[in-house]
């Protein structure tokens, strides 16, 4: 029976919540409970051993693990995760059993390469194990690996010597020198079987991946000479006579996998000269794959031939599986050549690729603005003792073993940083000495401020402060707890400090946060807010620093100093005008600046200045509303009902009749002494077939005529109301011929 859906992904969020804390214990509990609602959940029982693993429960996890792998009886990821723990809980027959398991598995998707390291593996855990010898001698043997095959099999007889088979010893050392004609293994092996005695050679071993916990650079080349190797596994046709060059060279397909194969063996094995030179050939005849490239750019690097590996390298950067580990090895080159901008420029893309996958999706924007700010810091400032003190701390960092586990752990304690707003970047906080120490600190003087406890925080900061003065988390979670204690002066004075602290260092952009905290916090300081603009013109971020001149002149505006908001706003526009800029923000500005004079009573200001902006946009119907009414307020009254038409023409143009009843409606209500308006608004209304409205209008319009002893014009337009028919017709004509026109 299905389970409850609702329950099973509430606690499936719970679950991976907690697991992103690191609250195992929790994540347990909650992954059982989805569990419990659909236990055939492959993924959910995969995530429970994960965590079960991380809690020590090696048992549990390696339960939960095989029954994903028994729902998922096909993939080979889940059983691996069984052969891991079998391994790590010292059950070595059964993990080897399992990677055989696993290496048929890969073998059966046609993943040789992936099947090849599974049987290495088993055969590392159990070394008399002879199906996984056999399978690896078989596979080298038809992949023409013949020198890795002769060793399988000479490991072949000696596991068939010690359980006394000395039929099956004997024919496997006659397959390896048959295979190997050049084995002198072989030969004294067969020699040795033959008059009777044992032979114990320790066997040469194929390239073992690197351990858990290798480096970036070490990882990337385990998985470049993997798929350079299964190339080398895919069952090819045999090439005709007339077989076609690869990639416009001049070698044929058997002599471009002859040269990976030479290539691959010489560098596992560390043969430095014959590896440059297979990958050299296989350049030159076309062969330009990504990992070609790679190996050979890393040899060129052990080689100190750093100007070629630049080369190679910097081909490959934007390959995935190779990113992290070119740009750390082009930051090594570069630092070897003095080069230490160059070399900070990819340091920095390694510990923002790292960083990146360490952290939530909608904090990835964020931190990706931090290494921006970062970048254009070193940049700015050109520090090489900075730069290259930064170089080595990271390139010892990231070259030790357990690199992702320590990434791991300081990216949780970072993470306690970014819950009050300070996202701080992976490569600032190698940078620091006592790291670890400052960060427990600054995580104790969280847990204090939570609880209100604020002398405690602050102690805490302030002995992270004494091990990393400059370390600027530390000082914002000063100003945080003197927020928090009502010391507002203070806050600012050091919310100040770290702004212009930011900006003398080349953080601009770190400098513009701590503004904009000022800016959120004081909101009626407009000191902070005219040193944002001063920073964001430097930055030449114009159109962001109009916006500020927008809302610093606003907010002079709201405490009713026009004056100074006048003076803001022109002081914007003619910053706009200087950067040749004409946006919305800029044309906002103007509008600002004419709202302003009007309140200041300026009014032919006000107008001169909606003039100007209509100019810069014929289609701001605001203004063009604006300048009519204007003009009427200043008595222009011919220059209004010119300009009047013409914006009416443009409603009636676009067919928007509401428009016209608004503006009308109005300019009416405003200025009733004007008897155009009643006459444009009763024409209005005629046209939309409204004649009551229309009439009523006449009727005000008369009424404005007589009294103003217009009898003519009265005259005239009573008229017109008679001409309409309404029901009060015969009291018109009546007062028609009271007037005698």
């Amino acid at each position: 029976m299905p389970g409850n859906k609702t329950i099973y992904n509430d606690a499936l969020k719970q679950a991976h919540n907690s697991a992103w804390d690191a609250d195992w214990v929790k994540a347990i509990a909650e992954y059982r409970r989805a569990l419990a609602e659909f236990p055939d959940d492959a993924n959910t029982q995969t995530s429970l051993a994960h965590a079960l693993e991380q809690t020590g429960q090696l048992e549990s996890a390696l339960h939960a693990a095989r029954i994903a792998s028994k729902l998922l009886p096909h993939d080979p990821i889940p059983l691996t995760r069984v052969a891991e723990l079998q391994e790590k809980i010292n059950r070595a027959a059964e993990a080897a059993s399992t990677f055989c398991a696993v290496a048929d598995l890969y073998a059966a998707h046609k993943a040789m390469g992936k099947a090849v390291e599974a049987w290495q593996k088993a055969a590392a855990l159990e070394p008399e194990r002879a199906d996984a010898h056999q399978k690896l001698a078989e596979v080298y043997q038809q992949s023409e690996h013949n020198s890795l095959a002769g060793k399988e099999f000479l490991a072949l007889a000696r596991i068939y010597q010690k359980r006394g088979d000395k039929t099956k010893a004997l024919a496997a050392a006659q397959k390896a020198q048959t295979i190997d004609s050049d084995s002198s293994a072989a030969r004294e092996m067969i020699a040795a079987l033959e008059r009777g005695e044992m032979i114990e050679e320790p066997r040469v071993q194929v390239a073992a991946p690197p351990s858990v916990g290798s480096t970036p650079v070490e990882e990337a080349e385990k998985t470049a000479l993997i798929r350079l190797a299964e190339t080398l596994l895919e069952e090819t046709p045999a090439p005709s006579a007339s077989a076609k060059k690869s990639g416009g060279g001049t070698l044929i397909e058997p002599e471009i996998h002859a040269l990976i194969a030479r290539a691959v063996d010489a560098q596992t094995h560390n043969r430095v000269a014959d590896a440059i030179e297979a990958y050299r050939k296989l350049l030159a005849a076309g062969v330009t794959r990504s990992e070609v490239k790679f190996n050979l750019g890393l040899l060129y690097s052990e080689s100190m031939r750093y100007d070629e590996a630049i080369s190679l390298l910097t081909q490959v950067v934007d390959d995935p599986n190779y990113a992290l580990a070119s740009h750390f090895e082009l930051g090594k080159c570069y630092r070897a050549r003095g080069k230490t901008d160059q070399a900070v420029e990819h340091f920095l893309q390694v510990t923002q690729i790292v960083d990146l996958s360490s952290v939530q999706r909608e904090q990835a924007d964020e931190l990706i603005s931090v290494y921006q700010g970062l970048a254009e810091s070193y940049a700015v400032k050109g520090d090489r003792e900075k730069a290259e003190a930064f170089s080595k701390s990271l390139e010892e960092f990231l070259s030790g073993r357990g690199w992702e586990d320590k990434v791991r752990e300081v990216r949780q304690q970072l993470q306690s940083l970014r819950e009050v707003g300070e996202q701080v970047s992976l490569a600032e906080m190698i940078q620091v000495s006592e790291s670890a120490t400052v960060l427990e600190s600054l995580a104790l003087a969280q847990e204090y401020f939570k609880r209100g406890k604020m002398q405690a925080a602050r102690e805490e900061c302030m002995r992270a402060i004494e091990l990393a003065p400059n370390y600027i988390p530390a000082h914002v979670r000063i100003a945080e707890i003197l927020i928090k204690e009502g010391r507002m002066d203070a806050a600012r004075a050091k919310y100040q400090t770290l702004a212009e602290l930011s900006a003398i260092r080349g953080d601009l952009q770190r400098a513009e946060g701590f503004y904009r905290q000022l800016i959120k916090s004081f909101p009626d300081n407009v000191t902070d807010r005219s040193k944002l603009i001063d920073l964001l013109t430097q930055e030449e971020r114009y159109d962001a620093a109009l916006d500020e001149y927008l809302e610093l002149g606003n907010e002079y505006a709201r405490t009713d100093q026009l004056a100074k908001a006048a003076e803001k706003f022109t002081e914007g526009m003619r910053f706009a005008a200087r950067a040749g800029i004409t946006s919305k923000i800029a044309a906002r500005l103007r509008q600002s600046l004419a709202d302003v004079k009007i309140k200041q009573g300026d009014l032919k200001a006000a107008l001169a200045t909606y003039q100007d902006i209509a100019q810069q946009d014929a289609n701001d119907e605001r203004a063009r509303v604006l300048i009519v009414d204007l003009e009427f307020r200043l008595e222009q009254t011919t220059a209004a009902l010119r300009d009047l038409d013409e914006l009416l023409a443009r409603f009636r143009a676009q067919g928007a009749n509401q428009k016209i009843t608004n503006v009308l409606d109005g300019l009416v209500k405003s200025y009733s002494s004007v008897p155009s308006l009643r006459a444009l608004l009763a024409q209005h209304y005629l046209t939309m077939g409204n004649p009551a409205k229309a009439i009523a209008e006449l009727d005000a319009l008369g009424e404005m005529q007589l009294g103003a002893g217009q009898k003519q014009a009265a005259a005239a337009t009573i008229r017109k109301i008679v001409a309409l028919n309404p029901p009060q017709v015969e009291g018109y004509k009546q007062l028609l011929e009271q007037i005698g026109e």
